[in-house]
């Protein structure tokens, strides 16, 4: 018999492949480098204490034990919470307490039921399934600059909707003239061959920090009736308000659900996005809802999808137990302002004792600052530049580039972190402006 010939194919075969839809997110990301480095060496009191102080993420870190507490005092598993419970639209029981807590909070025109809500594991997801049912691959959801930076892939990664970033040329973002800068770049858009299927609006806004008023939504409101468009408000931050110096009396939060939608457009357009994450200081539980009042078709080509993204059992039953308990809710909120009003104050005094400009704010737990005197130039590397040199030094802040600032040197931080870690960050932050030279 003749030897075997080897068969070396295998080592000549071309490498697995990929679709092109999911290649689109691999490509190589500068400014993502610093998420990815400073990710799994951030800074804690008792495990890492020289660890990379945390403020680029919007992560209210203020009432973390309280929550932690509620949480461990009244979880209790049944072997119940082991099954698929009541489907994808989220239990009965949850969707009834969040329905109430709507309702006071959000003061809708018309109140929300129940059925108005469907469930999903995060405000994100709830992004990304709204945008996988408004359009098809290739069309637009318009956002404002500065914009959060998640949107992004929200809405891209999935979806393979375009996120087309609406410049504001100095405009309030949060004002009646930006809708005039939105449907600028709509007709933009649709002259170049982007259909736009909906506007995107966080309310409170992210990054800056300021809710929109009753003005301005009648202008975005009549911006999409006139073209037939989805209005999409992200009300995470709803209850994350506080009074300062900058707004001693802070306006109200006007959810887009307190207007007396039908005078302007067809309410079937208009869609909320709520979750745990922000105002309960739980962005790990991994739970939001759609609340769509005026679309059941909405409701149900969510509810169609939502078997991919549908919450856990556990992180349900956890936000049930917080919205019941009524009485723990009526110290938490007002505590939490109150907290987050002392650390406000703490980090804008420290700003300005090194004129360092921000843009005052009175909802969220972040500030938008202008670091853009200490950059070597007026460009995105210089930008990036000066967040590396910033990282070296153990604090991380997120830099403006990633939420599409119109000006370089623009910076993101989160001021809601406990009074000894937001210190050393700012500790290690100016002592690295201290060392450059500045005009």
């Amino acid at each position: 018999m003749g030897d075997i010939q080897q068969d070396t194919s295998a080592s000549r075969s071309p490498e697995p492949s990929l679709s092109s839809r999911v290649k689109d997110n691999l490509q190589p990301d500068k400014l993502g480098e610093i998420r990815a480095y400073c990710y799994y060496k951030q800074y804690d009191p008792n495990t890492n204490p020289d660890g990379i102080v945390a403020l680029a993420i919007a992560e209210n870190k203020l009432m973390r034990n309280e929550i932690t507490q509620h949480i461990n005092d009244n979880f209790l598993i049944t072997p119940w919470h082991l099954t698929y419970g009541e489907g994808p639209v989220g239990t009965a029981a949850l969707r009834k307490e969040l329905t109430s807590y709507v309702n006071q909070v959000f003061k809708p025109y018309m109140p929300v039921e129940d059925y108005h809500i469907c469930m999903c594991n995060g405000a994100g997801n709830a992004v990304h399934n709204l945008a996988f049912c408004v359009g098809e691959p290739g069309d637009g959801i318009l956002l404002s600059k500065p914009l959060y930076t998640g949107f992004l892939s929200d809405i891209e990664a999935g979806a393979k909707i375009k996120v087309v970033q609406v410049p504001m040329e100095g405009v309030d973002p949060a004002s009646p003239e930006a809708a005039k800068k939105f449907e600028e770049t709509l007709l933009e858009s649709e002259r170049a061959g982007t259909r736009i299927r909906a506007i995107l609006i966080p309310n409170p806004h992210n990054p800056l920090g300021r809710p929109y008023n009753e003005e301005a939504w009648i202008a975005f409101l009549r911006l999409c009736s006139k073209y037939n468009i989805h209005l999409i408000s992200d009300e995470v931050y709803a209850q994350s308000w506080f009074p300062s110096d900058d707004f001693p009396k802070p306006p109200l939060f006007t959810s887009i659900l307190s207007l007396d939608l039908e005078k302007y457009i067809n309410p079937a357009l208009v869609h909320v996005i709520y979750a745990m994450s922000k105002d309960f200081c739980a962005n790990g539980i991994r739970i939001g809802c759609l609340i769509s009042p005026f679309n059941p078709e909405m409701i149900s080509a969510f509810k169609s999808i939502t078997g991919f993204t549908r919450p856990s059992q556990l992180a349900e039953q956890v936000w049930l137990n917080l919205l019941k308990d009524r009485p723990y809710l009526e110290d938490y909120f007002p505590e939490l302002r109150r907290r987050m009003a002392d650390s406000y104050a703490y980090t804008t005094n420290r700003f300005k004792e090194y004129g360092i400009p921000y843009t005052a704010a009175c909802f969220s737990p972040c500030l938008w600052i202008d670091l853009s005197r200490y950059l070597e130039d007026d460009s995105e590397e210089a930008e990036l530049a000066l967040a590396w040199r910033l990282v070296k030094a153990k604090v991380w802040v997120a830099m403006g580039a990633i939420f599409g600032s119109e000006k370089h040197g623009n910076y993101r931080i989160t001021f809601a972190t406990p009074r000894e870690e937001l210190a050393l960050g700012l500790d290690r932050m100016f002592e690295v402006l201290d060392g450059i030279r500045r005009p």
